[in-house]
């Protein structure tokens, strides 16, 4: 099926959560598989959604961070690891382990409160702010647009 879909030479895959429930070592062969394809094929573009950031790190260009299906943080791949401008996104990559025991042992755990608002029922203004730490009474109203901070860097934020 997947080399039907190939023939026709795409210039857009879109691979939604293609390693989930994948055994490590079947994982490493189909990102090595989609490298070789993008390398072979000029002009081809992953859309690669996942929830295992490791993986994103490894295979993306550029990055885009949902909460509650809106965009809130959208940058090149480095920037995004380096410079977490969205305080959701901070959130997230202070959950990913880093091997370093001393480097994991320093570095500081964003643990957010609450729950999860339900997508059918969001909040009003800001989706995060609910559960976001640096949240200004302005965040319950406004729904912040997604916009270019610099470099290519855009955040739905009013704080940033």
């Amino acid at each position: 099926m997947a080399s039907r879909a190939l023939a026709c030479e795409p210039s857009l895959i879109v691979c939604d959560e293609p390693i989930s429930a994948l055994d490590v070592s079947i994982q490493a062969q189909i990102i090595n598989l989609l490298d070789e394809l993008r390398q072979g094929h000029q002009g081809l573009t992953y859309l690669f959604i996942a929830h295992d950031l490791s993986v994103v790190r490894h295979i993306s260009d550029r990055v885009a961070v949902m909460y509650l299906g809106r965009i809130v943080e959208m940058t090149d791949c480095r920037s995004c690891y380096a410079d977490p401008l969205h305080p959701y996104t901070r959130a997230l990559l202070s959950a990913v382990p880093i091997p370093d025991p001393f480097v994991e042992e320093r570095r500081e755990r964003i643990i957010l409160k609450g729950d999860v608002p339900s997508p059918l029922n969001p909040p009003t203004g800001c989706p995060f702010h609910p559960r976001c730490p640096i949240a200004l009474a302005d965040c319950r109203h406004e729904v912040p647009a997604l916009r270019d901070v610099g470099g290519g860097h855009a955040v739905a934020c009013i704080r940033v």
